[in-house]
């Protein structure tokens, strides 16, 4: 039987192997598969990441963004260690990014947005299921954050993968954050019920 654990170390060195070509060919079919199923979706305040450890690309997207006049936004974690929560700053194609105490690249000079403003956030993810669930690098931000989400906001969550990401099931628990779509190079899946 799969673990969450064992599904993370298997999932995140199958994508830590990929070739530099196959992550921009990816890239380039991610953008070119979000520019056909986009429209559905208001873009004025987007939260994306900068990819680590093998993630998508997502500079494409970020770019696609801009020339659409969405404003862009990155995570930045607490720099108390205790605080497993994420905020999300203003990302300008001319902002500088400093690595955060997880090497994590994020805005040097953050201008903080509040949560619920934010019409798209996109999600790394090591794995996901067909339900929605997700298995993330196991620190649980995303999860957390994403807890003060008020019901009443219409923030969509996006999860952006490779196709071979794609696990039977996550093995959700109680506290885990269910997405509204994934989005993957080939494959655009909405979990609405």
């Amino acid at each position: 039987m799969n673990t969450k654990d064992s599904l993370r170390k298997e999932i995140s060195l199958k994508r830590k192997s990929l070739l530099q070509k196959e992550r921009l060919d990816s890239e380039k079919s991610l953008v070119q598969l979000w520019e056909s199923v986009g429209d559905s979706y208001k873009t004025n305040k987007v939260a994306l990441y900068w990819p680590v450890n093998g993630e998508i690309l997502t500079n494409s997207l970020i770019s696609y963004f801009f020339k659409n006049g969405s404003e862009c936004f990155l995570p930045v974690i607490s720099k108390d260690e205790e605080n497993k929560r994420i905020e999300f700053a203003l990302f300008k194609e001319q902002s500088s990014l400093t690595k955060n105490r997880l090497g994590i690249p994020e805005p040097s000079q953050p201008k903080i947005i509040d949560l619920n403003q934010l019409d798209i956030i996109f999600l790394p993810c090591v794995c996901f299921d067909s339900r929605g669930n997700r298995i993330g690098m196991g620190g649980g931000f995303y999860d957390k954050t994403l807890s003060y989400l008020s019901k009443k906001q219409k923030t969509k969550l996006i999860m952006l993968a490779y196709d071979f990401q794609e696990v039977e099931s996550c093995l959700p628990e109680i506290h885990d954050i269910k997405t509204d779509a994934c989005l993957t190079p080939n494959q655009y899946f909405s979990f609405k019920e």
